[in-house]
């Protein structure tokens, strides 16, 4: 999971952006994380690909409703107290360039 920082950051930057890691779906399972997030036309942001990936196509090949899931490696960010802040821009960057984002994965 991604650091709090990166959601605070992102509030600050003026996005409706919420921590799993803090929060009471912490210890729920990615399809249920799915759920909640297409129900609250929310984007989930991960860098678990495989997994939230094979859960979209399941959603669309039954028809179910299903959100943005934008895929982010950690690899491809500094380490640290930097991690948050950096995905945090990466993110907003991303948000601006993709103002109504289609459902499905990302890769920004």
């Amino acid at each position: 999971m991604f650091p709090p920082a990166a959601a605070a950051t992102l509030e600050e930057f003026g996005h409706d952006a919420r921590c799993v890691a803090a929060s009471e779906l912490a210890a729920c399972s990615d399809d249920r994380l799915f759920e909640v997030a297409t129900a609250e036309q929310r984007t989930i942001v991960t860098e678990n690909y495989s997994d939230f990936v094979a859960i979209f196509a399941l959603h669309l090949a039954s028809g179910a409703p299903h959100t943005p899931v934008v895929c982010v490696g950690k690899q491809s960010l500094p380490d640290g107290s930097a991690l948050g802040p950096a995905l945090a821009r990466r993110l907003d960057a991303w948000a601006r360039a993709n103002p109504e984002p289609y459902p499905g994965p990302h890769w920004p």
